[in-house]
């Protein structure tokens, strides 16, 4: 009996020699224990489990799946042993096995949400993915803060073209902590996309405990708590824009579905004389040039102003435009009194609130005749106020409110027509499209 149990001790002891190394990742400690113990105990079925987990990592991956199997034969089912098992299966791209072993660990610990988390990407390896959609909502059910499963929901909604849903699973995770090494301002954006405004405006308000007076932290921290602005500060105008240049068009256009140039043609091609190349066409806020080649057939001179260097370098390449200049508009428009026929500012005015100063500039540099063309977005009659800055950043008016602006200048309205523009969040975001004449 005492030998019976010296050599229990031993085995004991050799295994947990075995496990602390196999831990520590001193994996040829680890076999050599392993091993070691088997001797002792052929039928050991932790050692043969742990050595085949072990024998996986070494790239011994057959070798490895059949000493756990034999490990499941010879014990109680385990629902560590069976994740196991399955993480194995899914590094060997044996998925409907993988899916299997997880079942099997489930039907143990139904509320582990890490189980279910990974039969869902073996689901999702096997190709089902309404049913790897369900496992990791099951995942996110038993807890709300599952990282893993926001992360694979969104892949999977992206892969189906769910944009919408695949962005807000991505925000959901993003928001969670740590923070620590994240992006200010894209967790204030996954805040505001999740429609927690104020949870957006209290990231800015830290921000700018770290980085006072920051362009960015500092007006979409008055977007979010909805604070009274009255215009764009002109810092945030270069600082965001420049950063977005490289990627503007494709975002603008593929992402939120932007439709200025269209509309901007089917407008001229509607109210003015047919395109006879005889204008001076201002292009105001200009951005990467996406109004050019609409705008280039009826130009005999077309300029082109951007507070942007790097949207104004993009626009360079369209070589539609006579002349480029780093300029806000109001102040380049009164100082070019007389100077256009035509002044189009497309989703410029979105970044003004108030717009009195910019309807008497554009008034000042239009000729007798002329015609001016912009766009805004259209305020809800929730607002009482002739604008208000919006928490997505961009300023809304009302129209009662740019009609007066009009008059006041001496510009009479053509076409007055609510249109949408872009889409955000899978929302048609509401518009106006005016043109005027001076």
């Amino acid at each position: 009996m005492a030998h019976s149990n010296a050599l229990q001790d031993l085995v004991e002891q050799s295994f947990t020699s075995a496990f602390a190394h196999h831990a520590a990742g001193r994996l040829d400690d680890a076999e050599d224990d392993y091993r070691l113990l088997l001797e002792l105990d052929e039928h050991h079925a932790a050692a043969l489990h742990y050595l085949g987990v072990l024998l996986h990592q070494r790239g011994q991956h057959d070798e490895g799946l059949a000493l756990m199997h034999q490990a499941a034969d010879l014990a109680a089912p385990d629902p560590d042993w069976c994740n196991d098992l399955g993480n194995v299966l899914f590094a060997c791209q044996q998925f409907a096995a993988a899916a299997k072993a997880y079942d099997d660990a489930l039907a143990l610990r139904p509320d582990d949400a890490q189980l279910w988390n990974n039969l869902g990407a073996a689901l999702r390896g096997q190709g089902k993915n309404e049913a790897a959609i369900g496992a990791c909502e099951r995942a996110l059910a038993i807890d709300p803060q599952w990282q893993p499963a926001m992360h694979q929901l969104a892949e999977l909604h992206g892969q189906a073209g769910e944009r919408m849903l695949s962005s807000r699973y991505q925000c959901m995770a993003y928001v969670l902590p740590p923070h620590e090494g994240k992006s200010r301002e894209l967790l204030a954006i996954s805040h505001y996309f999740l429609g927690q405004p104020q949870q957006a405006a209290e990231v800015c308000r830290q921000w700018l405990q770290e980085e006072p007076g920051h362009p960015i932290a500092t007006h979409m921290h008055a977007a979010y708590a909805g604070l009274p602005s009255d215009t764009v500060p002109r810092d945030y105008i270069v600082r965001r824009f420049d950063d977005y240049a490289d990627h503007f068009d494709s975002n603008l256009v593929s992402h939120l579905e932007y439709r200025g140039p269209q509309v901007l043609a089917a407008v001229l091609q509607a109210e003015l004389p047919p395109p006879q190349a005889v204008l001076d066409v201002l292009d105001a806020g200009c951005g990467t040039g996406l109004c050019a080649p609409v705008l280039a057939p009826y130009a005999r001179r077309l300029e082109g102003i951007d507070l942007s260097p790097n949207m104004l370098g993009h626009a360079a390449r369209h070589h539609d435009y006579a002349h480029l200049a780093q300029a806000e508009v109001s102040e380049w428009m009164s100082t070019h009194a007389h100077h256009y026929d035509l002044i189009v500012a497309c989703d410029v005015l979105i970044y003004c609130g108030q717009l009195e100063a910019f309807f008497s500039a554009a008034a000042q540099s239009l000729r007798q005749g002329g015609h001016l063309f912009f766009t805004v977005e259209l305020a809800d009659s929730e607002h009482a106020a002739p604008y208000h800055l919006h928490a997505s950043g961009r300023f809304r008016h009302q129209r009662a409110y740019l009609e007066g602006c009009l008059r006041t200048a001496g510009l009479h309205p053509l076409l007055i027509r609510e249109e949408s523009l872009r889409v955000e969040m899978q929302q048609a975001v509401p518009g106006l499209v005016v043109l005027a004449r001076h």
